[in-house]
């Protein structure tokens, strides 16, 4: 099995994610579109989570973007997991959300957070397969979407 591993994005990424972006129309359809990427990006530096860009072996196979300390509830929480359409049903989302996970743990946190649109079904019935709970809907007030808070013990 090839190694996964991860590095911070760097600016020479953005194309690798907007392809990525682009083969994800439910993703577009909540977040962005590819050409509003550098606004997104952007609007997220204030949080300073951690954008990582995952390679199996020397190939790049997704992106991640993970918030160590949410103040929602002081909590990490996983903001966006993304494959690249050819790497896609192979398992790897699920071993980057392990190595996620184990990277927490060992910096002492015992949970490990989830919020994904009530209306995406795969990507709850995705975060359900990596041992995410059900914990509560909310509401956000702003735009009236429902989303399905999920949780992952890191014991």
């Amino acid at each position: 099995m090839k190694e996964l591993s991860s590095r911070t994005l760097e600016v020479e990424d953005v194309e690798f994610l907007k392809e990525i972006i682009t083969a994800s129309p439910e993703w577009q359809q909540e977040e962005c579109k590819a050409e509003e990427l550098d606004f997104y990006l952007n609007s997220y530096k204030m949080y300073n989570g951690d954008w990582k860009i995952w390679n199996l072996g020397e190939m790049q196979v997704g992106v991640s973007y993970v918030l160590e300390w949410s103040p929602a509830n002081e909590k990490p929480w996983i903001g966006t997991i993304l494959i690249h359409q050819a790497s896609r049903s192979q398992g790897l989302g699920r071993r980057i959300l392990t190595e996620i996970g184990l990277e927490l743990k060992h910096k002492g946190h015992k949970v490990l957070f989830a919020a994904c649109p009530i209306k995406q079904d795969s990507w709850l019935q995705f975060l359900g397969k990596c041992e995410f709970e059900q914990f509560k809907v909310e509401k956000d007030e702003t735009t009236s979407k429902e989303y399905m808070i999920t949780l992952k013990p890191l014991s």
